[in-house]
């Protein structure tokens, strides 16, 4: 008895949870009411957060004289898929539009297409497919579009999208104006994951150099990769001073370093706390790139007596001023090596010592 008597109060409440957790596309009449509201406010951005127009909605709201101001259209959670996005993208009265957010929707490699071959939207600068249904094909049509060359962000976070979308839009030629690249929770591996860090890293590169800042490139690297994409930047040869200390970097980085024509001016190198070896030591000491450097700071690597004797010999490491060879394996051979070199004579610290 009880067990139905609290049935009996409880099932209302049941329908009246449904009712509200229903979300009913919205009438032409209610969008249209909406976003005349949200328009008088300002004119050129239009919000439409979880309003569930569906794709009927997006339609109208495409014919819609309302619109023709806008140049930032924001549709989160509005149960649009391919056909909204369709007619969007044929609308002429977003000529206008140099933002598009369509977040958290059901678009698909379809949509994505769309977007991409779309001429009304050639003014894109920035275009939000967070959450939705892409993979590696719609990547690559939007990588490969000719009409959204002015794009300079692109989140497709949340999506299914793999190494091949991810290599598409990081050296897509197309899209030369791309500066940030979202693709958090896809499912990018090795290749991808790597391609979208040499991405970042060049356009963090970029944003120093313009800053008047390029001397402060070195905070920027972690690990050998990081390297291997500082000696591709075209304006290396601004560098005069390199600061790479603790930044997990192994002979690799020596090397790449060494045979780098365009580090001929650089004047100063840290690169002591790595992992640097008598490998990356003979390749520094070799690099006939390397003649200018006044200072060298090698401590707390893993350098021994060979690394030391072809750094003291090294015909090319005259112009030094300043050598650290602090923490190492360098024994008694190594430094007396170091301490009788004839190449060695400008030094006016001394080798050994953290300071």
């Amino acid at each position: 008895m009880y067990r139905n008597r609290w049935v009996a109060l409880w099932w209302p409440f049941f329908f009246l949870s449904l009712a509200g957790n229903s979300s009913a596309l919205m009438t032409d009449e209610e969008i249209e009411k909406y976003i005349s509201s949200k328009l008088k406010r300002n004119d050129s951005v239009l919000r439409l957060n979880e309003k569930t127009i569906g794709d009927r909605g997006a339609r109208f709201l495409a014919k819609s004289p309302l619109i023709e101001s806008v140049q930032t259209l924001i549709i989160y959670k509005g149960d649009i898929g391919d056909e909204g996005v369709r007619a969007l993208s044929g609308s002429r009265k977003l000529v206008k539009l140099t933002a598009l957010y369509l977040e958290n929707n059901y678009i698909t490699d379809q949509g994505a297409e769309i977007i991409a071959s779309s001429k009304i939207f050639k003014n894109l600068k920035t275009l939000n497919l967070y959450r939705n249904k892409i993979t590696d094909k719609g990547a690559m049509a939007i990588a490969e579009s000719d009409t959204l060359s002015s794009l300079t962000e692109i989140n497709l976070n949340f999506n299914d999208i793999g190494d091949e979308g991810a290599l598409s839009l990081t050296m897509s030629s197309s899209l030369k104006q791309l500066k940030k690249i979202g693709l958090e929770y896809n499912r990018l591996k090795q290749n991808g994951s790597e391609a979208l860090e040499k991405f970042n890293v060049f356009q963090n590169m970029n944003n120093l150099r313009v800053s008047r800042r390029i001397n402060e490139i070195g905070s920027l690297i972690h690990g050998d990769l990081g390297v291997m994409v500082l000696m591709e930047f075209p304006h290396l040869s601004q560098l005069n001073n390199l600061n790479l200390s603790d930044s997990n970097l192994t002979d690799r980085s020596a090397v790449a370093i060494a045979n780098s024509e365009g580090l001929k001016d650089l004047f100063s190198i840290n690169l002591s706390g790595n992992r640097i070896t008598d490998l990356g030591a003979k390749a520094l000491a070799d690099s006939k790139n390397l003649g200018q450097l006044k200072k060298l700071n090698l401590n707390f690597n893993s350098i021994g007596d060979l690394g030391a004797k072809v750094i003291a010999n090294s015909p090319y490491l005259s112009n030094l001023k300043s050598l650290k060879l602090g923490q190492n394996q360098v024994g008694k051979a190594g430094a007396k090596a170091l301490k009788e070199s004839n190449t060695l004579v400008n030094l006016m610290h001394p080798i050994f010592g953290v300071y």
